[in-house]
């Protein structure tokens, strides 16, 4: 079956998931790979099996090198052990509707689903260049380009939203649960790639440090009763995924050229992982 038509099938099984980003109602029909609501707002389905709900073009530092680099080191392993811990917080693994929010190239996902996770997966990201990356390498979730500002999304329809590395929106994470529903969230933690960080501003020590404190305690604002757990690893660094590492991470963002040179210089040999797992149940 190709992509576009296992897009085609998996939206008729599954439109309940779904809402017209553009007038919050249901999509009601499903001609062709054209998915339509009940205003005739229409979104076709793309070659590669994916849809495209962004209402209008948005402008992200995530270029393609940057996403490359990310999916390189990202299947070398970096998350992994991460990864591993997460999905031992999530509650419902077989028959669950999962959304991974702002998922880039969709291996954190994939991962999960290696581990064993089932049910119906979607991943969504703003990004058209990390849908796509997602959709040529990965089939086991359903991708799409979208905004959780103007979400496609349907109210409580969801048992479970990944927010790794990525923005919240506790409203809009309240309106998609299910009752009982969770979010996980991924926040890094003081010493998350503390080696990379001094290596780029060797010279500007305010910068080395982090601090997530204020998201933290967010979290806890919308998730009273909320579980939090460390997780802290070392990764080992070949050159080659060294180099990735440099251009995947934001970090590389606020650094200087000669700050980029001397790192290339003085290529690192593992660097740590340190982030805090959070789970909010509604």
């Amino acid at each position: 079956m190709k992509k576009i038509e296992k897009a085609a099938l998996f939206m008729q099984e599954n439109r309940e998931l779904f809402q017209c980003p553009i007038c919050k109602d249901t999509f009601d029909q499903l001609e062709g790979n054209s998915l339509s609501c009940l205003n005739g707002h229409l979104f076709d389905i793309s070659k590669k099996g994916t849809l495209y709900f962004l209402l209008k073009g948005t402008k992200n530092e995530y270029d393609k090198e940057m996403l490359s680099s990310r999916f390189n080191i990202a299947t070398a392993g970096l998350f992994h052990p991460l990864l591993d811990e997460l999905y031992k917080c999530i509650i419902e693994k077989e028959d669950g509707h999962t959304l991974d929010v702002g998922c880039g190239e969709g291996s954190q996902l994939d991962y999960l689903t290696t581990l064993g996770l089932k049910g119906q997966k979607i991943g969504f990201d703003i990004s058209k260049d990390a849908i796509q990356l997602a959709a040529n390498h990965f089939s086991t979730a359903f991708w799409c380009v979208a905004d959780l500002a103007q979400s496609p999304f349907a109210s409580q329809q969801y048992d479970t939203i990944l927010n790794i590395f990525s923005p919240s929106n506790y409203k809009e994470f309240d309106r998609l649960l299910k009752k009982g529903g969770q979010v996980i969230k991924v926040v890094p933690e003081k010493d998350y790639l503390i080696e990379l960080r001094k290596l780029f501003y060797r010279d500007q020590a305010e910068k080395q440090t982090y601090s997530n404190e204020v998201v933290i305690e967010k979290f806890k604002e919308h998730f009273p009763s909320m579980e939090m757990k460390r997780v802290n690893y070392s990764f080992e660094l070949t050159q080659s995924l060294f180099e990735d590492l440099m251009k995947m991470t934001p970090l590389s963002w606020g650094a200087s050229p000669s700050s980029k040179e001397y790192a290339l210089a003085h290529p690192l040999q593992s660097v740590t992982i340190d982030v805090c797992v959070l789970v909010g149940q509604k």
